[in-house]
């Protein structure tokens, strides 16, 4: 006896691609400016740390500023 009813093949949903999906540019920025850190720290001491975030908080403040009064 043959049987005459075929079977459709079912979908599986797709996993969600994790990798493409990240931030990847905000994450470079991050290993920038722990690279830069690491390297004032170690040319010049704890003053690189001054030499290297004041003027990464100012530009921080000023961005934040763009950001909330457009």
């Amino acid at each position: 006896m043959t049987s005459t009813a075929t079977q459709t093949p079912t979908k599986t949903p797709a996993m969600p691609k994790m990798l493409a999906n990240e931030p990847w540019a905000i994450w470079a920025g991050i290993v920038f400016v722990l690279a830069a850190l690491v390297t004032a720290v170690l040319t010049m001491g704890v003053a690189g740390l001054v030499v290297v975030m004041v003027p990464a908080a100012i530009g921080m403040l000023g961005l934040l500023c763009f950001i909330v009064f457009g």
